[in-house]
């Protein structure tokens, strides 16, 4: 009997220092087959560092909604002022012209099968790089679940801890977050999935240890700060335990926007941007005045 051991690794973010950390881990466990479920690069502006470890390691790798956003990028070259765009643009004019063709080319979702076992990974939903699949959702996880041809239903997106339970007899999965988890002070999520013999034997639910210190050196060298400081201190908010700040912000910027405009887009949006909650500079702005005492980017 032949027993795979595959990691499952979502949402990293650009967070290269972390995936150092969970290839590690994943050796030490006997790890043999790697699947990415997208949202490799954006927040973190390491992303070539990250691509070229994913590139050398699998070649199962999704595109989330962050690669979407690089991806119309490319298509349309958007002419938006907005500050919190710029981290976009940063990204975009970073990578490299490989690793951009490399971008546009990733699916969304795809069918895989070990020993026996079958996986619909995505990193959102089946359909959709934005759909969220939350646990609460059960109308949603039934709808997805019910006719599901494969045993086995995983994904990332939603930045919630990790969890797995089955549902319809399939076993549903969120990997949790790797690079931005804001429940964690320094620590990666990801899973090993272990099968054989057409069944799941284990499901580990790993934390990973990283270095944050490293995260916040990397940031001051990279140039990313002299573009934008406010989404790299709620980014590095985010790792080092106080990841509700991050939230309170988007959740204040959000009531503003809507109660401002009626919509979080902007009115030229084309594509997955319709759903890009771009926020006001003023917005931005006076709520990084407003949250100052929390940064660590002065």
């Amino acid at each position: 009997m032949i027993k795979i051991k595959i990691a499952i690794i979502t949402d990293i973010h650009g967070n290269s220092v972390a995936l150092k950390e969970i290839l590690k881990d994943a050796e030490k466990n006997d790890v043999k087959e790697y699947i990415f479920l997208g949202d490799l690069i954006i927040d973190l502006p390491f992303g070539n560092e990250t691509l070229e470890l994913v590139k050398n390691r699998s070649n199962k790798v999704l595109k989330g909604n962050k690669e979407q956003y690089i991806i119309e990028y490319d298509k349309e070259k958007y002419n938006w002022e907005n500050i919190q765009f710029k981290n976009t643009i940063f990204m975009y004019n970073e990578l490299s012209k490989e690793n951009l063709e490399y971008v546009k080319k990733l699916p969304h979702c795809m069918s895989l099968e070990y020993e026996g076992v079958k996986l619909l990974v995505a990193h959102g939903s089946p359909k959709s790089v934005e759909e969220q699949l939350k646990q609460e959702k059960r109308e949603l996880l039934d709808y997805y679940t019910r006719n599901l041809k494969e045993d086995c239903l995983i994904f990332g997106h939603i930045h919630e801890k990790m969890w797995y339970e089955t549902i319809n007899n399939k076993i549903v999965i969120n990997a949790g977050c790797a690079g931005v988890s804001p429940f964690y002070k320094g620590q990666a999520e990801y899973i090993i999935l272990e099968v054989s013999n057409g069944k799941v034997n284990n499901i580990d639910l790993r934390l990973v240890d990283y270095n944050i210190e490293t995260i916040k050196n990397k940031i001051i060298k990279c140039g990313i700060l002299d573009i934008d400081k406010t989404l790299m201190n709620l980014t590095y908010l985010s790792i080092s335990g106080n990841g509700k700040i991050r939230y309170d912000f988007f959740h204040e910027a959000k009531k503003i926007m809507i109660e401002r405009n009626k919509k979080l887009y902007r009115d030229d949006a084309k594509g997955i941007f319709k759903y890009f909650k771009l926020y006001d500079d003023d917005i931005w702005l006076g709520l990084a005045e407003k949250y100052k005492e929390y940064f660590v980017f002065k």
